[in-house]
């Protein structure tokens, strides 16, 4: 039964003591005068211990010292509804509650003490450790209010220890300081969608997650918290890293049919001696073949040496492959060996062999036939220890019949010829690509991007790239060097994507757009605030909008 201590006999007490909620009355000085019997049973005390004592050491609440709802009631001149808080029971174990408040007056007027409702929020906390995602709620302080079994299983921090402190000091992440997804909720009123961060559990391991946050409001509208999702993405990671391993060789990631067949061809040949022709179009990665194909062979243990065919002028170009003896010409005053004597028992690669001219095409079948050669002003013949691949992205069929190309030295140089397909045939290695180039540049320019927005995803998958992967790898550097925030989006790439792309991609939103404060707020008041809204008609992400808007000083407007 409920006992009452200072204020006289009230006819309520059975009704008290029949309602489901617990309810405790206090004095002027916030010491218990009157305990319900689902008080006690939700608290473990019983009413003769509590009857008397202050209430703070009773419940030990997370909020007694700062933000008592029965003095804010009292401070206000209202009643305080629903403030979700926790606290500790006789046993020592918390648990999570709402709370209601309301000041007590005599009939003067005066100020005599309190009524508070405490609820259990067990039923709602038995729901929530049902998910398979981490779920806790935070205070506007950024104190955990609630906190499930995935959100103890990801952090390794339980229940006990978890509420009442500051999330930071439990999740220990990577956008704690900087970039809060529920700070960022709670100042924008807008909720913060699949944010992948990083949080370290209380082993110091980091594991990769995806958030959510939102916010909590009382009955008047305030925020009074947020609430954040986690899902674990540690097997998404895993299973990422596998699909990469699965699909990786040698610096080089497809999962093409013909990229895939190319690389079973470069391990049958790499052991052998056989000359090989590269062929494919700028930028599709010749040069990583030739490198492949030296590390898979024996010659590995030797110099790869690489000369380009169009970068130097014809007596330059002679001179930098067979070398120069003392007073060949003028100004060599001195041997200087080239590049094929210096490659001995390596790999040398000739890329743009195409560029060749006709008169060195002849020394070079002469080298492939004998291997054998003479530096240039030099008498002696030097021995031509090395494996030769060639590449080009011109047709040397074509240069062959317009006599720009020797056939005997086509006959040599395609022992075996590789033809490296376009990008623009194997769209289906583009994400792979783009994870590749993010881990890259992530680690170059100490970034943490975590995704490409779907508008640029579906924009790069329909684009040609005529410079193939490597203008695919610089769009991807720019981007990253741009970015401020965790994803690359529209913004960050050149306006040239969207001019020169393909006619399906005409209705994405033009990217190319500077802040200016005048068309946000115009945008913003069209939207009546709503920021994903004017986002889509900015043509902008969300994290670039929120920089804007803080920039602006919007941040309040509704």
């Amino acid at each position: 039964m409920a006992h009452f201590r200072g204020i006289g006999n009230f006819d309520c007490i059975s009704m008290m003591d029949s309602l489901p909620d617990g309810i405790f009355v206090v004095d002027q000085e916030m010491r218990i005068s009157a305990f319900n019997t689902a008080a006690a049973s939700l608290t473990g005390f019983k009413c003769e211990e509590v009857l008397g004592r202050y209430c703070h050491e009773v419940f030990c609440s997370d909020l007694c010292k700062e933000e008592c709802p029965l003095l804010e009631a009292k401070e206000k001149h209202t009643t305080i509804h629903n403030r979700i808080m926790s606290i500790k029971r006789k046993d020592g174990k918390r648990i999570p509650i709402t709370i209601s408040a309301s000041i007590l007056y005599d009939s003067a007027g005066n100020f005599v003490g309190g009524v508070e409702t405490i609820r259990s929020r067990r039923h709602i906390n038995t729901i929530v450790n049902s998910v398979a995602d981490g779920i806790f709620t935070v205070d506007r302080d950024m104190r955990i209010w609630t906190y499930n079994k995935a959100a103890e299983e990801m952090t390794g921090i339980p229940y006990s220890e978890a509420v009442g402190r500051p999330c930071q000091e439990i999740f220990h992440s990577s956008v704690c300081k900087n970039g809060c997804p529920v700070r960022e909720a709670m100042e924008t009123g807008q909720p913060v969608i699949n944010r992948e961060v990083q949080i370290i559990d209380n082993e110091g391991h980091c594991k990769p997650v995806s958030i959510s946050a939102s916010t909590l409001e009382d009955e008047d509208g305030n925020i009074v918290g947020a609430v954040e999702s986690m899902r674990d993405l540690s097997m998404v990671y895993t299973l990422k890293e596998e699909i990469q391993k699965k699909y990786a060789f040698e610096n080089m990631v497809s999962r093409n049919p013909t990229m895939r067949r190319l690389f079973e061809i470069v391990n049958d040949i790499s052991s052998s001696e056989a000359t090989v022709f590269i062929h494919g179009d700028s930028g599709t990665g010749k040069e990583l073949f030739a490198r492949a194909i030296h590390e898979l062979s024996p010659r590995r243990v030797g110099p790869l040496i690489i000369i380009n065919c169009g970068a130097l002028p014809e007596n330059l170009l002679e001179a930098e492959i067979f070398g120069v003896r003392k007073g060949a010409y003028t100004g060599a005053d001195e041997d200087r060996p080239g590049r094929l004597e210096l490659c001995q028992g390596g790999t040398f690669f000739l890329d743009e062999v195409g560029d060749l001219p006709l008169s060195l095409q002849v020394k070079l079948l002469r080298v492939l036939e004998n291997r054998e050669f003479q530096p240039v002003g030099g008498k002696e013949t030097l021995q031509a220890d090395v494996r030769f691949i060639t590449a080009t992205h011109r047709n040397l069929e074509q240069m062959v019949a317009q006599g720009t190309f020797r056939q005997d030295l086509l006959f040599r140089i395609n022992t075996v010829t590789l033809n490296i397909p376009p990008l623009r045939e194997r769209r289906e290695d583009i994400p792979l690509l783009i994870d590749m180039a993010m881990q890259r540049f992530n680690a170059l320019y100490n970034k943490r991007i975590k995704a490409v927005s779907p508008d640029l995803m579906r924009l790069i998958l329909s684009y040609d790239f005529p410079g193939n992967v490597r203008e695919l790898l610089n769009l991807m550097e720019q981007a990253v060097i741009l970015c401020k925030g965790d994803e690359v989006g529209l913004e960050h790439v050149p306006e040239n994507l969207f001019r020169n792309n393909l006619g399906e991609c005409d209705n994405l939103p033009r990217a190319n757009k500077a802040f200016n404060p005048g068309l946000l707020a115009e945008v913003l008041d069209r939207h009546r605030g709503n920021r994903i809204g004017a986002a889509e008609e900015l043509g902008v992400s969300r994290t670039t909008l929120w920089r804007w808007v803080k920039q602006a000083g919007l941040e309040n407007m509704k």
